[in-house]
């Protein structure tokens, strides 16, 4: 069975978010500097997209960028290559326009909702207004008052009664174009909401679902009794394909891997991006035997793929993937239902890649 990795479609040009804006120009020029200093100090490709990326980091504003950086370049030098750096770029500041957009859909909702409260407001001071005015006009309508005593109250109330009706209907004007906008605010919300929780490659689900995700499925399978099996899938020698073939024909590779998984699972099963060339597959009421049975099916089948490059005929070869399985136990967290799945990853890895590991083994 053959397969050709060609003509990998480049995801549409995410809007770049330009570096923080401060106040003193001497601190913008200083950051500038450090950053290039940092492309410099750190080998790293001198592009715009590379600059960017040190120049969040030297700003410090992004805490969870800058820890997860430290943290890798602890592990001595060399450690952040080109393809950590597109990672990074990917999961901490072209994602952030996501997150712009979902925080703007829900301010503009919140404004919406405000304002309705304040015209529900003015309506029920002007309609107490109103009762109070009813109230006086009646208290003077005494048996003996006069035709004109009676007409001049009269004349009021009729008075009164056309500016309620006036406001009554300007009222629901308001409230008609409010729910419009309610409704239109909420649909760019919920849209907002979901592409963040899709993987922009491979769109499969992300990390940010699978955390919302896991908990339930958790919670559901301890309520019914039923089986929950977690996978964590890692394509092998990653890396090297990215650095002898370049990143399109990486990322082409994670799609077809990706493509391979969906097309193996069940409707109630789930597949996540998790980062990287790593992937999540959870498989609800399927027991720990049926769901190794499912990933060797998937192994052999990536394994039995010859991958060429189109437009020029070289040969990728053969991609591998390696996986680690596990189910879940009574009163399990989704912290422990991974971290185990990931140490056997980490020892199919050790032990030749290429394989299968679970509890049983």
């Amino acid at each position: 069975m053959s397969a050709t990795v060609a003509h990998t479609q480049e995801q549409p040009a995410r809007s770049q978010k330009s570096p923080p804006r401060v106040k003193d120009y001497e601190t913008t020029m200083k950051l500038a500097i450090t950053a290039l200093d940092l492309v410099r100090s750190h080998l790293t490709p001198p592009n715009p997209k590379t600059f960017e990326f040190w120049y969040n980091y030297a700003d410090g504003n992004n805490q969870e960028l800058r820890a997860e950086v430290d943290a890798m370049l602890k592990q001595g030098p060399g450690k952040l290559s080109p393809y950590d750096i597109e990672q990074f770029y990917d999961q901490f500041i072209a994602g952030a326009g996501e997150k712009d957009a979902e925080r703007a859909a829900s301010q503009g909702l919140g404004a919406e909702l405000k304002a309705v409260q304040d015209v529900l407001r003015n309506y029920v001071e002007h309609s107490k207004t109103f009762g109070d005015t009813l109230s006086v006009s009646m208290g003077e309508l005494k048996p003996d008052a006069s035709a004109q005593q009676i007409a001049k109250t009269v004349q009021c109330l009729i008075g009164e009664n056309q500016r309620m009706e006036r406001e009554t209907s300007e009222l629901r004007t308001s409230v008609e174009h409010s729910q419009e906008q309610v409704k239109l605010l909420e649909s760019r919300l919920e849209k907002a909401k979901d592409v963040s929780l899709y993987d922009p490659l491979t769109q499969l689900r992300n990390r940010r679902y699978y955390d919302q995700e896991l908990p339930k499925l958790i919670i559901k399978a301890a309520l019914d009794e039923k089986p929950l099996c977690l996978a964590v899938a890692d394509i092998d020698h990653f890396k090297r394909v990215n650095d002898n073939f370049g990143h399109q024909i990486g990322d082409g590779i994670l799609k077809l891997f990706a493509d391979l998984l969906m097309k193996n699972i069940k409707g109630r099963d789930l597949v996540v991006r998790y980062g990287g060339e790593e992937f999540v597959i959870l498989l609800p009421e399927t027991q720990l035997q049926d769901a190794i049975v499912l990933l060797e099916q998937i192994r052999t089948k990536l394994q039995g793929l010859s991958l060429s490059v189109r437009t020029t005929g070289q040969k990728v070869g053969n991609v591998t993937a390696s996986f680690g399985v596990v189910q879940l136990r009574p009163d399990e967290d989704k912290g422990s239902l991974f971290e185990r799945a990931d140490q056997l990853l980490y020892r199919a890895k050790e032990e030749g890649r290429n394989r299968i590991i679970s509890e049983q083994m």
